[in-house]
């Protein structure tokens, strides 16, 4: 196995080869690295482009149900604290009364922050994953013709 193969990890998906050492591989899987020992693990077989193909397109559109509803569960949140979660934002509490034990922020505002976090980093994986389909999209017509 080499950089740049696709390989299938059981229970995990399907993915690229990051880097490959000698006697183990890093594989890609939806912007996630896992290490295989080529000796000790079994878990590892070789993939295809059409099954790495249904595999982004399977995880795109979970990316876009786990975005979306973190987004909803931030508004949710932020309709059930009053909306004190967006007019907090970026203030900060004095822990105990005193300067002596510093400065946090707003655990009402931190929590929605951290929602919206969520969401955006899905999103931005989600897009990866798209410009990935999209190269391998034309990678497999480009080879299909000359087949």
């Amino acid at each position: 196995m080499k950089k740049g193969d696709l390989v299938k990890l059981q229970d995990v998906g399907i993915g690229k080869i990051e880097f490959a050492y000698e006697n183990g591989i890093t594989i890609n899987i939806a912007g996630t690295n896992y290490y295989r020992d080529l000796e000790t693990d079994q878990d590892i077989e070789p993939s295809n482009i059409t099954e790495y193909i249904q595999f982004l397109k399977y995880m795109i559109k979970e990316l876009t149900n786990k975005s979306s509803a973190k987004r909803k569960e931030a508004a949710d949140y932020n309709k059930e604290v009053d909306g004190l979660a967006t007019k907090r934002k970026g203030k900060v509490s004095i822990i105990n009364g005193t300067y002596a034990f510093g400065l946090c922020e707003n655990s009402i505002s931190s929590h929605h922050r951290g929602l919206l976090s969520d969401a955006k980093k899905a999103k931005e994986i989600k897009e990866k994953l798209k410009k990935e389909l999209e190269y391998y999209k034309k990678y497999k017509i480009i080879s299909d013709k000359m087949a």
